[in-house]
């Protein structure tokens, strides 16, 4: 194969992030948006896979050896300035929660619903990076054979040409979205959790279940509306053939910056207050709930575990405990673990030994994955794995994959998510399935902003 090669250029102008998604992607078969919904520094906006890998768990490849050997395809930029972004070219894709399948035996998969692959992995030919500080933008072109330079030039005259987008289209739910396991059902699979947790298997487990429902439109109309309802920091718009992916997520899973290394567990879930004197009630319910933290420390020690296979010893550290950050449905409690990398790790291995998040697994996580295994109905797909990028400079940035919609199909498709939360030994049934409508609110309200049928049954 031959080399790529890249070309980029540094654009003293700043378009929307949506703007440049319609424009030079609209109805291409594949293009990514990866979105921090003005929550963080710079938006990708990524098309024409040069590149592309689509792998399912058992086909005799590891997904994360696949990541490392298509970035060792990705040329090292040179002569870029100290405050180049840390994406321009590399790899942009996602890992499904059963790509941890391929590294340990969680039990017999499910059977598949649809044709979505387990990973999907691209190079792309082509890469906007909007630097929402800055107010710049930067283009990026990677070829094999033809020179870069001249496409560089003609994608920089289209970004200063661009104009205003087109405006949202509304869509049509054709079958409202319906929860597949109701609330008593939950209850009785939580029973089993306690069960598990009273015999000493488990000391957590994060119990999820899907709500299924038909719609027609234009998928990229829905996210524009969940990145205002549900807007989160590692926030992404994934379209491949036959299916699109709409994340909200809020959660980081792992980001990297040479040789340093982090991941931010969300553990703890209040809801929003309709007032600002409730809300401030909730906010401070969490702030000091002996449960929410017990359940967060848990988590934190796993990933300190999971960061220390892959860092150097004494290293790993926990500069962030017990915050508490608001969102737009809910406040969650958080924890930061750093790290510095020992010499030569990969972070296709990082993710091979941290993969899936504590915070939607449990404690201990093979053994907790094994029971959510057991009790939840269908595959978890993309929810709870993990979307974002590697930068062969040493950046990468990894969500966790919660709050997330999938639309499969193309107008007209069977949009679906999963909400969930972390089970331990004083759960309350009935305030964990509230929690789950909690999570569930920004989706839905993006649902039914979008349409003018309800999105649910009332």
């Amino acid at each position: 194969m031959a080399p790529v090669r890249i070309a980029w250029r540094r654009l003293n102008v700043q378009k929307d992030a949506v703007d440049l998604y319609y424009h030079f992607v609209g109805a291409s078969q594949v293009g990514v948006y990866l979105d921090s919904c003005g929550k963080g520094r710079y938006d990708i906006v990524a098309w024409n896979p040069l590149i592309s890998r689509s792998l399912n768990h058992g086909g005799g490849w590891s997904p994360f050896a696949a990541l490392d050997d298509l970035v060792a395809m990705v040329p090292l930029l040179d002569q870029l300035p100290d405050d180049a972004p840390p994406f321009l070219s590399g790899v942009i894709g996602y890992f499904s929660y059963e790509a941890a399948w391929d590294e340990e035996w969680i039990g017999e998969p499910k059977d598949r619903k649809d044709s979505l692959p387990d990973v999907s992995l691209m190079i792309p030919g082509k890469v906007i990076v909007l630097d929402q500080l800055k107010k710049e933008s930067w283009m990026v072109v990677s070829t094999l054979k033809e020179d870069p330079e001249p496409e560089v030039e003609r994608l920089v005259e289209k970004v200063k040409a661009l104009q205003a987008a087109e405006p949202i289209h509304m869509g049509n739910v054709i079958e409202p979205m319906v929860a597949k396991t109701d609330r008593e059902t939950y209850h009785k699979q939580l029973e089993q959790i306690h069960a598990y947790i009273s015999r000493g298997d488990i000391y957590q487990a994060n119990l999820s279940y899907e709500v299924e429902g038909k719609v027609q439109g234009d998928s990229f109309s829905l996210y524009r509306l969940l990145r205002e309802t549900n807007a989160g920091r590692y926030a992404a718009y994934m379209k491949f053939p036959g299916y699109t992916i709409l994340s909200s997520s809020p959660e980081q899973f792992i980001r990297q910056e040479k040789n340093l290394i982090e991941t931010r567990p969300i553990k703890g879930t209040r809801p929003r207050g309709k007032t600002q004197e409730k809300d401030r009630d909730y906010k401070e319910e969490l702030a000091t709930s002996e449960k929410d933290q017990a359940e967060l420390v848990m988590i934190v020690d796993l990933e300190r575990n999971d960061l220390g296979r892959v860092c150097e010893i004494g290293s790993v550290n926990v500069p962030e405990l017990f915050a508490i950050n608001p969102h737009p449905t809910v406040w969650h409690q958080s924890a930061r673990i750093t790290g510095r990398l020992t010499e030569g790790v990969s972070i296709g291995e990082v993710l091979r030994m941290t993969f899936p998040g504590g915070s939607i697994t449990g404690a201990p996580k093979i053994r907790s994955m094994q029971v959510i295994h057991e009790l939840e109905g269908e595959r978890r797909g993309i929810y709870t794995g993990s979307i974002g990028y590697v930068d062969p400079r040493g950046f990468s940035e990894w969500n966790i994959a919660i709050r997330t919609m999938v639309w499969v199909g193309e107008e007209i498709g069977r949009l679906s998510y999963r909400v969930g939360g972390g089970i331990v030994a004083d759960s309350d049934p009935g305030l964990e399935y509230e929690e789950t409508l909690a999570k569930g609110k920004g989706m839905l309200q993006a649902i039914d902003k979008w349409t003018t049928t309800p999105a649910t049954r009332r």
